[in-house]
């Protein structure tokens, strides 16, 4: 007999949050200190003492101490590249992250069976939820070899989409 999932319902909401960290942490790293690059040549080329701008009416904040009244706007010099990381991001938030976070909610909807998300899911990300496995008592699988072929053929989007974090991730 098989134990399914019911023991404990945050553990679905562990395997999305983990494998987000997977997928993004290293991107959302970079990102972080992109921005922070910015709001230093920004305060560098301002001669300003705060690491934070104000840039089409959204503030951005590096620094640890309070926003001054007076918010900083960013240097005209670097608009380009604030226009290029904003790019970037947006990129990111709409045609990316959604798709992979769509998948990843369709395949633990799909079951209540840890080792049927292994078959789900990319071999790139196998092990954090391994991971996850390994700590929890629920070791059963319930779907049939055609549920998961057909899952896996209408999410071949996402699925390329998490395949190609994982490698750009090892580029950073």
């Amino acid at each position: 007999m098989t134990e399914l999932l019911q023991h404990d319902p945050r553990t679905k909401q562990q395997i999305k949050d983990v494998l987000y960290e997977h997928l993004y942490a290293p991107l959302d790293k970079q990102f972080k200190a992109r921005l922070q690059q910015i709001a230093i040549k920004n305060a560098s080329l301002s001669g300003l003492i705060h690491i934070s701008f104000i840039y089409k009416n959204v503030v951005y904040n590096c620094d640890t101490t309070a926003l001054p009244r007076k918010l900083n706007r960013l240097h005209a010099q670097l608009h380009p590249v604030m226009n290029e990381y904003l790019k970037e991001a947006k990129q990111l938030n709409e045609k990316e992250v959604p798709y992979v976070i769509g998948f990843i909610t369709q395949v633990l909807n799909s079951s209540n069976e840890l080792h049927d998300y292994l078959r789900l899911l990319p071999q790139s990300v196998h092990h954090p939820v391994q991971s996850l496995i390994d700590t929890c008592p629920c070791r059963g699988k319930k779907l049939s070899d055609e549920t998961v072929n057909l899952l896996n053929q209408k999410n071949q989007l996402s699925i390329q989409l998490m395949k190609q974090r994982m490698v750009n991730n090892l580029l950073i």
